[in-house]
């Protein structure tokens, strides 16, 4: 099945704005690749899309590995069974925009490849939302 859902937050800003509908679809764990966005839920119950980095070992389990475009650090590791499914597109202005198109691909090897992105986009952002901003 699939899912809709209205993003709220910076973590993946500018990739995914307030607003910006977005299709999850569920995912087999062969199909999941590095740089897709997921969908999972914490262990508090909050729903997360977040861009997957990679899989980590601890206590003989796989686990997901998960980051905001804009965030420093990594979320705490998911297990498959935290994990709902991955992004397919997203609807902005009216515009659906597929996730396997090169600027989304090249986005995420970018964010992905080059840290001191995330950090020019919190440094960008947190300006941007103080009150001298």
């Amino acid at each position: 099945g699939w899912i809709e859902l209205p993003a709220q937050g910076t973590s993946m800003f500018p990739f995914i704005k307030n607003g910006n509908v977005c299709r999850f679809e569920s995912a087999e764990t062969a199909n999941i690749k590095k740089g897709d966005i997921l969908l999972f839920i914490t262990p508090f119950g909050n729903l997360v899309a977040h861009r997957f980095c990679r899989i980590v070992a601890r206590n003989q389990q796989l686990l997901y590995l998960c980051k905001g475009d804009s965030n420093l650090s990594y979320d705490e590791a998911i297990a498959m069974d935290q994990l709902i499914g991955k992004m397919i597109w997203m609807e902005r202005n009216g515009r659906v925009i597929p996730i396997t198109g090169m600027v989304a691909y090249v986005w995420g090897r970018a964010i992905l490849t080059f840290p001191l992105i995330s950090m020019v986009l919190r440094y960008y952002l947190n300006r941007k939302e103080s009150p001298q901003g």
